[in-house]
Parts: C-alpha cells; sequence; structure tokens
C-alpha cells in the first residue's frame, strides 16, 4: 500500500452520541471538533422527525485520538473491540479509567497484571468498550 493509511474509529450511538461526546471531553480525551445533525438533510424526517437533533456526524479529537460518532435507531453495540488507551504514567491511566468507567461496567478493575503492566477494561454508560494500559518499561520486552 502506497498511500498513507489513518485508521479512525467510528461509534454508533442510538440517539445519545452527543451525551457520550460531551462525558469523553469531560474526562479529558478530547474535544468534539465537528457535530453536523440530521436537521437540514435528506434524513431530518428519519422515525417520524424524531431524529432532527440527533448526531448525524461528529468528530471527536484529542492528543492521540480522532473518533467519528454518529447516531442510528438501528445501530447494533459494540462487539469483540475495544478502544484502547495507553499511557506511560500509571496515576494518570488510573485517573482516566475510573472517570470514563464511572456509570459503567468494568469487566477487569485497573490493576498490576502478570504482564508488569497496569491494566483494566470495561464497557462505558454508553456501551463502548475500552481498554486502559500503562507501560511499564521493560528491557527484556521485544521492541
Amino acid at each position: 500500500m502506497n498511500a498513507p493509511l489513518q485508521i479512525t474509529p467510528h461509534l454508533y450511538f442510538r440517539g445519545n452520541a452527543e451525551s457520550a461526546l460531551q462525558f469523553y471531553a469531560e474526562c479529558g480525551l478530547g474535544k468534539i471538533i465537528e457535530l453536523r445533525r440530521y436537521a437540514g438533510t435528506p434524513l431530518a424526517d428519519r422515525e417520524g422527525g424524531a431524529w432532527r437533533n440527533k448526531v448525524l456526524h461528529a468528530v471527536f479529537e484529542g492528543p492521540g485520538l480522532r473518533l467519528y460518532a454518529g447516531d442510528g435507531a438501528d445501530s447494533e453495540p459494540m462487539k469483540g473491540c475495544a478502544i484502547l488507551i495507553e499511557l506511560d504514567d500509571v496515576a494518570a491511566a488510573k485517573s482516566l479509567f475510573a472517570r470514563l468507567s464511572s456509570g459503567g461496567h468494568v469487566t477487569l478493575g485497573f490493576a498490576k497484571q502478570h504482564w508488569g503492566d497496569h491494566y483494566g477494561n470495561f464497557t462505558d454508560k454508553f456501551g463502548v468498550q475500552w481498554a486502559v494500559n500503562a507501560a511499564v518499561a521493560d528491557p527484556s520486552r521485544v521492541g
């Protein structure tokens, strides 16, 4: 592949995309860069007009992070994939884990793991799966 490749996760929500993105901003992940609503588009009358003020497309950016997001009545919850956040500061990772997982379901609490890193994962209150890892420098790792 000769062209530069950019992979950007696109999160689908069932009507609460804007709330989710505002929550991620409050958690310190970044900010909403662009937000387009269904209003003013051919899709404005979707679901009898109930979706006019819902998010058709949004761009969320922060340091090292870019996400797209939008609302869709028939969106499936996230399955078999998590967004992994990697930090080199254990205290910052622990704090971020606590903020993002608030109101969600913690699958594995953030703690030192058998491989040496501090790691945990959860599904947030909007149904998005996350993992947070704080790597511990280990010269024996292949890198």
